[in-house]
């Protein structure tokens, strides 16, 4: 009697070992034996380097304020948060600390210095008030009245031809009055109404001799500006005083406060080291005697 042979169905899929096994659908292996998990592990791991690089992006543009947090901790009844920007228009916050209305850093080695001369130049920054300054410039920094200066300056130098015809018909006209109407005035008093020479105003000592006075007399009750600018540091500084930077404020505050303390008498070196030279002689006479006369048996 022939024996029969029957061949036992062969299995093609991949079978997960005992005790591996996730589930069916996770296990599914569609390409060259890699099961599903592992391309979405691949995929949540990409997802997290993105999501951490992005914020470690993000956090380093952020840097310059960085100091906003650091201030609120260190913030004390004498300190201020102060918005430093530097000549190459660099942003850091820092805290420091203000007395008389002058601010001084906590770093000893750093001699600037800045007086808080304009409450209106005070600032508020999530609810926490600060004061802007430069290094160029030796008291605080006001946005608004640059941006308007700035902007009024810049109106009165491009201007300047139609302001002197301006100014020239204006007093035509109010002599013309004065002979139709009659009025007995003086020589003198017709020669200060006549109107001088305007120049380009374009450094703070012209500002001080005779810009202000041209800017009051064409706006009294306040200066013009646009609604919308964005604010340049570097656009005023043509007309801060000259020679008035922080580091040489700081310079002659402790240059003053060390001239006050003249009065005061150093110490010698006896004076300083009198108490000690005195205790590690008595001291050694002690040690001396206890090694030549021992106590007890």
């Amino acid at each position: 009697m022939a024996t029969e042979l029957i061949a036992d169905q062969v299995v093609t899929a991949i079978k997960v070992p005992e005790g591996m096994a996730i589930n069916p659908i996770l296990d599914w292996a569609p390409v060259i034996g890699i099961p599903v998990w592992i391309y979405i592990t691949v995929i949540l791991i990409l997802f997290f380097l993105y999501v951490n690089l992005k914020w470690i992006l993000q956090i380093k543009r952020l840097a310059p304020v960085k100091g906003w947090a650091e201030s609120m901790k260190k913030m004390t009844q004498e300190d201020v948060q102060v918005w430093v920007i530097s000549r190459v228009k660099r942003l850091t916050i820092e805290c420091m600390t203000i007395k008389d209305n002058v601010l001084s850093s906590h770093d000893p080695l750093n001699i600037g210095m800045w007086y808080v001369s304009s409450p209106m130049g005070v600032i508020s920054v999530g609810g926490m008030p600060a004061v802007v300054v430069s290094e160029d410039f030796d008291r605080n920094r006001d946005f608004v009245t640059e941006i308007a200066l700035c902007h009024n300056l810049d109106q009165f130098n491009t201007n300047l031809e139609w302001l002197k015809e301006q100014a020239d018909k204006r007093y035509k006209e109010w002599l013309e009055k004065i002979k139709l109407t009659g009025t007995e005035v003086s020589q003198e008093y017709i020669e200060s109404k006549k109107p001088k020479i305007m120049k380009p105003i374009e450094s703070f000592g012209q500002y001080d001799n005779y810009g202000r006075a041209c800017l009051y007399n064409m706006n009294p009750e306040q200066l013009m500006m646009p609604s919308y600018s964005i604010f340049d540091p570097h656009k005023f500084r043509k007309y801060f005083p000259v020679g008035n930077t922080s580091m040489f404020y700081g310079g002659e505050m402790i240059t003053e406060a060390r001239d006050m303390n003249i009065d005061r008498r150093e110490k010698g070196f006896w004076e300083v080291h009198a108490f000690l030279i005195m205790a590690g002689t008595i001291g050694m006479i002690a040690l001396v005697v206890a090694a030549f006369f021992p106590m007890g048996v």
